[in-house]
């Protein structure tokens, strides 16, 4: 029953965007249908809304913040502080909404991302001995689909449970071509589906099967070996992106922003008189852009710095940006801890100086 109620809260979405859902889901190995995991996550993104929409109203800071915002907007409405507050509850509403979305959208894509990336260099392991197997099981006289069956033995994990769910379907009657392209469905991964695609075409033709399959692992090795070569001799440069956004970006920014607090206090103390003596330099106005303005962009450009250096390391390694997520939440706490380390220490060494 509340199955039913949330399939019916995901059934607001239009159905090509409930289908391409549908396929991401099921790439993660998530069983629910994806009107119900839809329906999910709206009843949570609704409750965590009015409760952080509830937390914002009650704070005072954020009321008289609308509160004299609305009141000079519209003037009339001073008076009426039942509908003030309403418009008030509503704007903060709106704006808790757009908030959680955002965080509710990247973090649920993360999940799957990463659940899916997964599952796919899971069974990207083990697809050259399961195909081996299978070649070998045909080659003994067995159907293809038994071949397949019999071939999904416990210690291939993830693949064995998969095939043996989907393959045990072809025993009651389903086409074996319509088993595979299900099989398809629950991993990600274009070497799975190129190879499937394989095997489909090669039972229809009747071509050998064996031999096909055989060649297919064969190619699947040299992939697997080729990537991992490849990612060996691009160590260097993850070492230097890993650095370069952990430490050297943050430490420059708090380096940049200490001098911006500087050149504040200097011109905020009457010290401009004292600079302009100087012959090679003679400025006339203090900083368009305060310290206070570069310490909130500095902390936007480390975050975006870290993210598309985490995307690049995923990348290098695994040949997809998808792998490069599961290091990010590792590289955007040390990136912040050296920018405030480094900033606290830079205060502490320029305390006093400037009175």
């Amino acid at each position: 029953m509340a199955l039913i109620s949330f399939e019916s809260f995901g059934r607001v979405f239009s159905r090509e965007w409930i289908q391409s859902f549908e396929k991401r889901i099921h790439s993660a190995g998530i069983i629910l249908s994806s009107e119900a995991f839809a329906g999910y996550l709206i009843v949570l993104l609704t409750t965590a809304t009015f409760f952080l929409s509830l937390v914002l109203f009650l704070l005072p800071g954020y009321q008289n913040y609308f509160f004299l915002l609305i009141s000079n907007i519209i003037p009339s409405l001073t008076s009426q502080i039942i509908a003030l507050k309403i418009i008030i509850f509503i704007i903060i509403f709106a704006i808790s909404f757009a908030f959680v979305l955002f965080i509710f959208y990247t973090l649920v894509s993360a999940v799957l991302i990463l659940l899916t990336e997964t599952r796919k260099n899971a069974v990207e392991v083990m697809l050259p001995d399961f195909l081996t197997l299978i070649g070998a099981n045909v080659r003994a006289g067995m159907t293809l689909d038994q071949a397949i069956w019999y071939a999904a033995k416990p210690e291939f994990g993830i693949l064995s449970v998969e095939v043996k769910n989907v393959i045990k379907g072809t025993f009651s009657g389903e086409s074996l071509g319509s088993a595979l392209d299900k099989l398809n469905e629950r991993f990600d991964s274009k070497i799975l589906g190129r190879t499937l695609a394989l095997i489909k075409q090669a039972s229809i033709t009747g071509g050998e099967i064996a031999k096909i399959l055989e060649i297919t692992a064969a190619d699947a090795r040299e992939t697997a070996i080729l990537k991992k070569d490849i990612a060996a001799s691009m160590v260097i440069y993850e070492i230097f992106i890993l650095f370069s956004a952990a430490f050297g970006a943050p430490f420059l920014f708090a380096v940049v922003n200490k001098l911006l607090g500087i050149l504040e206090k200097s011109f905020s103390f009457g010290t401009q008189i004292t600079i302009e003596t100087m012959s090679f330099i003679k400025p006339s106005a203090a900083p368009l852009i305060t310290s206070s303005d570069f310490f909130y962009f500095s902390l936007g450009t480390i975050f975006i710095t870290v993210l598309i250096s985490s995307l690049i390391i995923g990348i290098i390694q695994a040949g997809s940006k998808n792998q490069g997520l599961k290091y990010f939440p590792f590289i955007i706490i040390v990136a912040y801890l050296v920018y405030f380390l480094v900033l606290a220490i830079l205060e502490s060494f320029f305390v006093g100086m400037l009175i």
